[in-house]
Order: structure tokens, then sequence, then C-alpha cells
């Protein structure tokens, strides 16, 4: 059956699938089915991949009496997971049907002897796991793949086990520790062994992994070191497309981080870009139009970034895309404060806060309550009370997560404050702490205020 179609086979398998169909043959037409989403995703078209591999599981999942062994499990397992990493990019990370088909996955993985198709199991359901915001499945799901991925002498899909149990510790607010696992992800990236991993994994493994340490290196105050780790994430990311986007989008949020709109504007134009050409799922233009209304708002732009802003957050509610939620909408409250509407912005903040508390988030937690005590003090100038005991919590949070970058700009925040009040020994103690041993960069401006505050300060 290879052989009968040689010239149509190699550039429309899904016709060859289609008149095997036709003429109920069942297995032959299983296989080139499977052929023809296997190439859909590698040409990044993963709606029509999704229906071709929906089509052969079709096929294969006909009632025993008419079919009684179409295909083998693992042949059945195999498109499954196909299907799953289809739906990714069809449907979304945190879609029902995405998350259905590797459920399923994962229960035809445990009759087969495969662990590899059982690995993609696991990082599918993690991964939905993630974007919804989920905290106990999806730490045991990084905890269960690590765990049976270590036990595998040799094992290829540790790289991935190894990523998801970084995100994992980076939604935590631990990331000393999960940049120690986006380095072992990296270190152990082989090109001739991983090449086919963006189409298993949804992204290639070692640019998500390096995106992923650069944010966890600015957490940690390694700037000089995360800014260039970023760049190259970006260069990797080139050859393939969803992990172009993701790369892009997780570079607006680093800028966004830093404060810095043209990253921030550049970043976001160019994944929306590719979400547009390549049909990515709905979820997606919620990050450009999020990031692009908080680069209008930063460069003055007030009402029209604030409603860019929000049009970003409704479209991720909408969607189910839970991840990226409370740090969205603190950096939404801190806009709508600028803007004169601090009451409406400290109950959004509120709000944001009891979200991340709910769903256990704390990677963003130190800077939500360092912006709570900043549109405090603007709400209310006489009344200090507040707006210190903020810093002092966005502080006390930073340290204890290792978050230098998050500390030092808290610690900046409270002793402006203490200056502006004649306390000036106590905006001593708390900045040279912060201050102190903080690796030398010209990208974080607020390190050189600091430095010239504490001159100021210094005896």
């Amino acid at each position: 059956m290879r052989d009968e179609f040689p010239a149509v086979a190699a550039a429309e398998p899904e016709l060859v699938a289609h008149h095997l169909t036709q003429a109920g043959l069942d297995e032959p037409a299983i296989e080139w089915w499977g052929k023809a989403g296997d190439q859909a995703i590698r040409r990044s078209a993963f709606k029509e991949a999704a229906a071709h591999l929906g089509k052969a599981i079709e096929l294969a999942d006909k009632p025993a009496a008419t079919a009684p062994s179409a295909v083998t499990g693992s042949d059945r397992l195999r498109l499954q997971t196909s299907l799953g990493n289809a739906l990714i990019w069809a449907k979304g990370w945190m879609a029902p049907e995405t998350s259905a088909a590797f459920a399923r996955a994962r229960e035809l993985a445990s009759r087969v002897e495969d662990a590899s198709e059982r690995f993609s199991a696991y990082y599918g359901l993690w991964v939905g796991h993630l974007t919804r915001c989920e905290p106990e499945p999806m730490r045991e799901m990084a905890k269960l793949f690590l765990r049976e991925a270590t036990a595998r002498p040799d094992c290829p899909e540790i790289l991935i086990a190894h990523r998801t149990s970084g995100q994992t510790r980076f939604y935590f607010g631990d990331f000393a520790a999960a940049y120690e696992h986006f380095q072992r992800s990296v270190e152990l990236y082989d090109q001739a062994r991983h090449a086919d991993f963006a189409n298993r994994f949804g992204v290639d493994p070692r640019a998500a992994a390096e995106v992923f340490d650069a944010l966890a290196l600015w957490m940690l105050g390694r700037v000089d070191a995360a800014l260039p780790l970023a760049d190259r994430a970006l260069a990797e990311s080139a050859a393939h497309a969803p992990t172009m986007g993701q790369a892009l989008a997780s570079a607006a949020l680093l800028g966004l981080l830093r404060y810095n709109p043209e990253a921030v504007a550049t970043c976001s134009q160019a994944s929306a870009d590719i979400v547009s050409r390549y049909d990515l799922p709905a979820h997606w233009p919620g990050f450009a139009a999020f990031f692009q209304g908080w680069t209008r708002w930063l460069r003055g732009e007030g009402e029209a970034g604030l409603a860019e802003m929000r049009r970003g957050i409704g479209i991720f509610r909408e969607q189910g895309f839970v991840w990226l939620l409370p740090a969205l909408e603190a950096a939404l409250a801190e806009a709508e404060a600028s803007a004169g509407e601090t009451d409406s912005g400290l109950r959004r903040l509120d709000d944001a806060l009891a979200e991340a508390e709910r769903i256990e988030q704390r990677w963003y937690e130190a800077e939500m309550h360092r912006i709570r005590g900043e549109i405090l003090l603007k709400r209310d100038p006489a009344d200090t009370a507040a707006a210190e005991q903020s810093s002092q919590a966005a502080i006390a949070i930073a340290r204890s997560q290792k978050a230098r970058s998050f500390e030092l700009r808290a610690a900046l925040s409270l002793a402006k404050l203490y200056r502006a009040a004649d306390r000036d020994v106590d905006a001593h103690a708390v900045l040279a702490p912060a201050v102190e041993g903080f690796p030398p960069t010209e990208q974080f401006p607020e390190l050189t205020e600091a430095q010239a505050l504490l001159s100021a300060l210094s005896p």
C-alpha cells in the first residue's frame, strides 16, 4: 500500500487517506490519516492536523465486531498523543478538548510498555494544570514525570521533566530551584536526539527552558545574565512558529517586569503576527492586546492603553487562561491608579491578591504587595502606615524567594517613603541590605537610583 500512490502520497497524504477510507480499507487509511496529521503538525497547521488525527482515531476506535484489530495498542496511543499535541496549538493548552485527549492518552499508556508516549501524556496534562492554575495536580504531575524519567537510564525525555519541574517551582516562587531545573534542561539538550521534541511537546525544549531561565535569573537579580539568554532563546526558536510565539510572549513579560516599553512593544507585535499567520488558539490575542495596551499606558496614552489592557484580560478570562491573570490584573491596577482611579485600582489589586492566594501562585506576589503600597500612598499621602506595611510584606516575600530584583525595588519604594518622612535611619536600614551584593548592571535603573539614595543617606 505504501507504494501504490508514491507521487500523491509524498505531497498529499490526506488524499491517499481519503481514497482508502472510501474504499473501506480501514487499516491503511488509519496509517495515512496519521501521516497526514503528523505532516500538518510539522507545517504548523494545527487545526488541520487535529482533523486528520481525529479521523484516524475514529477509524481505529470502530466497534471490535467491525474492525477487530485495526491498529496495535502502541500505534493507537501514538495517534492519541499526536492529537493532544495538535490540540495544544489548535485549541489551547488549557482547553477541555486538549486535556481530554491527554487523559485518554494516559489511559492508553497504562496498557503498553511505551514510556515515551506516556511522558507525552504527562506533559500534556501538566501544561493544562499549569495554565488553568490547578496547583496540586500540577505539582503531582511534575513530580511523577521527573521521578519516572529519572528512573529510566539515559531517558531522552528527562530534559522535558526538568523543564516542567522548573516551571512548577517558578509558579510557586522558588526561583533558585527553578533556575537549577532550567539549567539542567538546557545542558541535557542534544540537537540530534531531541530534533523532533518541538512537535512532540509543543515547543522547542531548549528555547522554552532558556526563556524561562531568563525570567528566573532576572528575579534572582542576575540581570546581565538574563537578558542575553532571552535573546538567545528568541534566536533559537525561529524555526518553529509556536515556540517563537511563546518565546516572544515570555520576552514581552520580561519587558513588563523591567518596565521597558520598547521591548514589550516589539515582542508583543511580533507575537501577534505569528498568532495571525498560524491561526493559533483564541487566548493568544490576549497577549498582544494586554502588552500593547500596557505599552500605550506607559507612553502616556492613558485611556486607550487601559482599554486594551482590559480587553486582553477579558480574552484570557473568557478562554480560561489563568496563569498570567494575577500579575496582569496587578499591572492594570497600577495603571488605573496612575490615571487617578485609585479606588478602582486598589479593589482590582486586592482581588488579584485573593486570586493568587486561592490558586497558590507566588511568583509575582512580592511585586503585587509593592504595587499595593504605592497605590495606597497615592490615594492618601498622609496615611503612610498601610503603605509601609505593604512594602514590608513585599520585601519579606522577596527575601524568602531570593527574588533580589523584587526585593530591591520594594526596598527602594519603602526607603523613599521613609526619606519623605525624615526617617533617614530607617531608609538606610531597609535599603542597604537590598543593595549590598546586588550584581552590578546598567540594565536595572532601580539599582542606580538605590545606590544614589544610599549615598545621600550615608552619614
